[in-house]
């Protein structure tokens, strides 16, 4: 079980290393692949986890097995915390993909329109051709004679150009308002796989052999807090009635 575990713990590293590599933290777009992969691969150095701290369990006798166990525990408190902060870097990466997205749309969007204003305002073949030029994407390229007289191709240029970017202006805001529910039910979806996992490596992580686990240490919080919180309950409901009514009741002659 020990072997079993750390060889997919290795196998995991190495993926890890390879999926991450370059490095840029800052960058929406890497923090949103990370994501991907730690949530996809996240059974596989659970399952290791669970391998190499069993092992300790069925062999408590070893001392070799022990020690490696207690680390690993230690480090899946930290792999524990760190699934659960992976839900605000996904909101961020998302946001800023998605926005990033709508900006460069609305980039090219705005300099169509500009073309399309510099198409109406060219008072010469070589300006208009300049201006066309400047309409982003692929399109064909003008022939070298006008086939009509310049003002009719002006015009006809202007208006079909500014056709289409109005057309795409509104396929962007239908394109982005899917995406952004796509990526609100694939935000969800990730954050219940994030707390799957927390829980199952709080679970795991310990400090030390002499400590209780992660999960335990937060469920045992959690009662605390509410069993004070009942008690607070109790006594002020208690209070509503002073001492001395309950003493005048207490001393009245009974029949």
């Amino acid at each position: 079980m020990h072997s079993a575990g750390v060889a997919i713990l290795a196998y995991f590293l190495v993926e890890l290393i390879f999926q991450a590599w370059p490095v840029a933290l800052l960058q929406p777009a890497w923090l949103d692949k990370m994501i991907g992969f730690l949530v996809s691969r996240g059974i596989t150095p659970l399952t290791g986890a669970i391998l190499v701290a069993g092992a300790s369990v069925l062999n408590p006798h070893s001392k070799q097995l022990a020690s490696r166990a207690t680390l690993l525990r230690r480090l899946a408190s930290w792999v524990a915390m760190g699934y659960l902060l992976l839900i605000p870097v996904q909101i961020y990466s998302g946001v800023k993909l998605l926005q990033a997205r709508k900006q460069e749309s609305s980039q090219l969007i705005a300099q169509a329109a500009s073309s399309v204003e510099a198409i109406r305002k060219a008072t010469t073949p070589a300006e208009l051709r300049r201006a066309y030029e400047q309409i982003p994407g692929n399109k064909p390229a003008l022939p070298e004679q006008l086939p009509q007289p310049f003002p009719v191709i002006r015009e006809r240029l202007a208006e079909g150009i500014s056709a289409n970017t109005k057309r795409a202006e509104y396929e962007l805001g239908n394109k982005m308002s899917s995406l952004w529910q796509r990526s609100l039910g694939l935000a969800l979806a990730n954050t219940l796989r994030m707390l799957i996992f927390f829980l199952g490596f709080a679970a795991i992580g310990r400090r030390s052999p002499d400590h209780s686990t992660l999960l335990e240490s937060l469920l045992v919080r959690n009662q605390r807090r509410f069993g004070k919180a009942t008690q607070r309950g109790r006594g002020h409901h208690g209070d509503i009635i002073a001492k001395e009514w309950m003493d005048w009741e207490d001393d009245r002659p009974r029949s």
